[in-house]
């Protein structure tokens, strides 16, 4: 491949190149440079090649180097109160279930009614009348009574007299 020719190449516009070349360099501000690509530390490469290397094993794990296993299981033994427990429990069921029910003296169940005497009915009766008496009752067959209101109080002689007479 060739160098492209002169002509090919673009054009600057003859302000910007006009810019260029009487630019000042002395006007800038001066400014520091701070390089802030952080480099990872001896730690840090450490881990992550563990990790790699872990990566790496259990990718390329072979099963066919396994060995089979049967898996065992622990068989719990019951404590002691367990087993007490349950010598209880088997004991009383036992006792329910060897009861001889000819042991029991035989019973007839009694019921007892209780019915109200004939003065109770008759009480009843006269308490029943009295009530659908006053509910029935008309009151059209009442008279207006006008009360007399009697003064008990004694007038000014009758105290003007006892006291005379108490003294």
């Amino acid at each position: 491949m060739s160098s492209p020719k002169k002509e090919e190449l673009p054009k600057v516009s003859p302000a910007i190149k006009d810019e260029l070349v009487h630019f000042d360099s002395t006007k800038m501000k001066p400014t520091k440079t701070e390089e802030k690509l952080i480099l990872p530390t001896k730690e840090d490469v450490q881990k992550e090649k563990v990790h790699n290397s872990l990566l790496q094993n259990v990718e390329g794990f072979q099963r066919s180097k396994l060995n089979p296993t049967q898996p065992r299981e622990k068989i719990r033994l019951p404590s002691a109160e367990d087993v007490e427990l349950e010598k209880v429990h088997n004991s009383l069921l036992q006792d329910v279930e060897g009861f001889e029910r000819s042991l029991l003296s035989p019973t007839l169940p009694h019921e007892k009614i209780h019915l109200p005497s004939a003065e109770e009915i008759e009480k009843e009766k006269g308490q029943q009348q009295l009530l659908e008496g006053i509910k029935s009752y008309d009151t059209a067959q009442l008279k207006n009574a006008t009360t007399n209101l009697k003064n008990p109080l004694p007038t000014k002689d009758e105290i003007e007299q006892e006291k005379k007479s108490c003294k």
